[in-house]
Parts: C-alpha cells; sequence; structure tokens
C-alpha cells in the first residue's frame, strides 16, 4: 500500500500541515521538525501524487544526474563522459547537485517523482534504502562507487582496493617500508584503506595506526596535519594520499618544513588529476578513469532503459609514475 503524508506525519510526530509546509517550502515549519520530517520521508520512501503522478506519465527523454558537486577537476570529468553519451542519443540531461551535510530534499523530491526516465546517482547522502526502493522497471537507476545490487540497479566503479595495493606493492619495489596515509570517510576511503593494509601485510610494511589521518578529502587539512605530524619528529618514508588534492596539501607542508620531495619523503597520490602533472614535483599516482566511468554509466543506464539487464562494472587503474618518489620501478 502506498505511503500517505498521514503516515509520514506519525512517523515525524508532526501534524500533516506540518510535513505539507516542510515538503512544499510554503509555510513556517522548525528546523527540528524539518529533520524529523526529511528523516520520515526517505525511510518512508514517500513519493507526492497528484501533479508529480501526471508528469511523471508525461516523461520524454529526461535523465537525472545526481552528485556532491558538478563541477572540479573530479566530477567535471565524471560529467564530461556522461554528457558524451547522452549528446549522441538525444538524451536531456537533468543535474542535481547533492550536500552530505544536509537533507537532500529537493533531490529526493525529484527521484521520488521520478520525473526523469531514469538516473544516475554519484553521492552516498541518498542512501541505499532509498534508491532501492525508488528503482522500478520504468525507472532503472546506476550508481557510481559504491556496490549496490538489486533489481534495476546497476554499479558501475572503481577498483580501488586493488589501486591501493598496488601502490603498496610499489612502495615495497622502491626499497621503502614506512608509510603514512591520508585516508577519508566513504565507500573509495574504505576500500583504499582496505587494499593498502592488504599490501603492508604482504610486504612487511609499516603503517602505524597514528600515521593513518583523516584529510577529509581536502588539501587544506592534509596540509595541517602534515605540520602536526613533521613536529612530532617521527616522520615516514613515504606518504600515500587517497586523493591528489590531500597529496598537494602534504607537498605543500614538507616544502614549507623544508623536507625535500622525493630526497627526505616521497609522496603518492591517487586519481591523477590534470594539475598533478604540473606541481613540483610531479606528482606520481594512480589514474583513474573518471571520464571512462561517465561514459561506463550513461552506457549502462541506456542499456537498462531499453530493457537490459542490472550489471555491475569494475575499471582499472594505473599507475602513473613521476618525480615525487625516491626512484623509478616499471610495473
Amino acid at each position: 500500500m502506498a505511503v500517505t503524508i498521514k503516515d509520514v506525519a506519525e512517523a515525524a510526530n508532526v501534524s500533516i500541515s506540518a510535513v505539507s509546509y516542510a515538503i512544499n517550502n510554503s509555510g513556517p515549519v522548525s528546523e527540528e521538525k524539518k529533520e524529523r520530517i526529511f528523516k520520515a520521508v526517505k525511510e518512508l520512501g514517500y513519493v507526492q501524487n497528484g501533479m508529480a503522478r501526471s508528469l511523471r506519465l508525461q516523461k520524454k527523454g529526461f535523465i537525472g544526474y545526481f552528485a556532491n558537486s558538478l563541477y572540479g577537476a573530479f566530477y567535471g570529468e565524471v560529467l564530461k563522459g556522461i554528457e558524451k553519451v547522452f549528446d549522441n542519443h538525444d538524451k536531456e540531461l537533468v543535474a542535481g547537485k547533492c550536500n552530505p551535510s544536509q537533507d537532500d530534499l529537493q533531490v529526493i523530491r525529484l527521484l521520488t517523482e521520478k520525473m526523469t526516465d531514469g538516473a544516475i546517482i554519484f553521492s552516498p547522502s541518498i542512501t541505499d534504502e532509498t534508491i532501492k526502493k525508488l528503482a522500478d522497471d520504468d525507472f532503472p537507476i546506476v550508481v557510481l562507487d559504491r556496490e549496490l545490487h538489486g533489481k534495476n540497479i546497476s554499479s558501475v566503479l572503481i577498483d580501488n582496493a586493488g589501486s591501493a595495493y598496488k601502490v603498496g606493492q610499489y612502495i615495497s619495489h622502491l626499497g621503502l617500508k614506512k608509510i603514512a596515509c591520508f585516508i577519508g570517510a566513504g565507500f573509495d576511503g574504505e576500500q583504499r584503506l582496505r587494499g593498502v593494509k592488504k599490501a603492508v601485510e604482504e610486504f612487511g610494511l609499516e603503517l602505524p595506526k597514528e600515521w593513518i589521518m583523516d584529510g577529509n578529502w581536502l588539501e587544506e587539512e592534509a596540509y595541517a596535519k602534515t605540520i602536526q605530524m613533521v613536529k612530532t619528529g617521527r616522520t615516514p618514508e613515504v606518504i600515500f594520499a587517497f586523493n591528489d588534492e590531500m597529496a598537494k596539501g602534504c607537498m605543500d607542508a614538507l616544502k614549507d618544513m623544508h623536507i625535500r620531495i622525493p630526497e627526505d619523503i616521497s609522496v603518492i597520490g591517487m586519481d591523477d588529476i590534470q594539475i598533478s602533472a604540473f606541481l613540483e614535483p610531479k606528482l606520481t599516482t594512480v589514474h583513474r578513469p573518471l571520464y571512462e566511468l561517465g561514459v561506463a554509466a550513461a552506457e549502462t543506464l541506456l542499456q537498462m532503459l531499453a530493457g537490459g539487464e542490472s550489471k555491475q562494472i569494475v575499471l582499472s587503474t594505473r599507475l602513473i609514475q613521476r618525480e615525487s618518489c625516491i626512484k623509478h620501478w616499471v610495473v
């Protein structure tokens, strides 16, 4: 039986009018009540009726894409790949920016009302439970960089664990042993940490707990924590940052502390964003096929819209050897 606005009101312990005001942004509702209402909407999978249902029946050639950002070196490359495929198939893209720190009510509303033919989702703020409730024969969904299995749901992801494992193997072949890692939250971070820990165990490397530092994927946080680490008097032989932005922050901090790269400490990043080839020294990193990720996601969704089965695609990566490691080794 369909979830009603009354069900949402009861779950959130508010009045029906409060739910209506919050969802439609048409009246005063306290932030505390909004939080409960939005949580109930997500958990119950509430879909508004009326005009939304009418619009669903009239949808023609629109595809939804929802990500934490639509711009920048990382998300911009993914979007380019998606746009390329849809442009070639005369599909119009409706893109929405998610905010992981807030309730994505507008994004959730657009998804639940199914006003597009399908969706590509590149944001952990849209939960697995929500996606499973939304996906159906008339509304297939492709998720990026997460493992999610279900009818009418496909996933396209990078081999994060395998990539990080290869970095550990590379470090071992360089003759280095003591590693510090700058990590980040989410699926990517978890998988990369799993991969590097496996390499540490297999190749006899050293990764002390205090050298596993959360840089929150941000250059400035990696910079600050690198300074703190150096001031303790103990330093690693190599820093492996889980993205190039954090790697740049580490490099800037080391330079400001008059520590030579790579003579004193080597640095390795991940993603191979454009700036990595222009840093001084040029950054050794792992090339992550972001454009290809977007292409694969778009092509997969088109296949599902044509009646194809759900699938999982895992894209491989490759190490890009530049100048920020003590010496080169051909993989």
